[in-house]
C-alpha cells in the first residue's frame, strides 16, 4: 500500500471514530439535558407546594388570631382547597421522580 493510500485510510478511520464519539457525546448531552429539565420541574413543583404550605399557615393565623375563631379544620374552604392543591402537586412530583428514575437519574 502506498504512503498516500495509508494516509487516506488513517484519516478516514479517524473521521469515522470522531463521528462516533461526537454522536455518543450528543446523545449523552441530550440525556443529561432531559434529566436536568426534569429535576428543575421537580424543584418548581416543590416550590409550589411550599407556597401552599405558607398560605395555609397565613390563613390559620388570620382565622385564629385576627378573626378570633377558636378552631379551624381541614374542612375550612380555603384550607381544603390548599390541601387538595398540595396533594395534586405531590402526585406530580412522584410521577416526575419515577420518570427520572427510569432515565437513570
Amino acid at each position: 500500500m502506498a504512503f498516500w493510500d495509508k494516509m487516506k485510510k488513517a484519516v478516514k478511520e479517524g473521521l469515522e471514530t470522531s463521528k462516533d464519539v461526537l454522536e455518543k457525546a450528543k446523545d449523552k448531552t441530550k440525556e443529561l439535558g432531559e434529566k436536568g429539565a426534569m429535576k428543575f420541574e421537580i424543584m418548581q413543583l416543590e416550590k409550589q407546594a411550599e407556597k401552599r404550605f405558607c398560605k395555609i399557615g397565613t390563613h390559620v393565623y388570620e382565622v385564629l388570631v385576627k378573626e378570633g375563631q377558636q378552631t379551624i379544620s381541614k374542612g375550612t374552604p380555603e384550607i381544603k382547597k390548599l390541601l387538595e392543591e398540595i396533594e395534586e402537586i405531590e402526585k406530580n412530583i412522584d410521577k416526575k421522580e419515577k420518570e427520572l428514575e427510569k432515565k437513570g437519574g
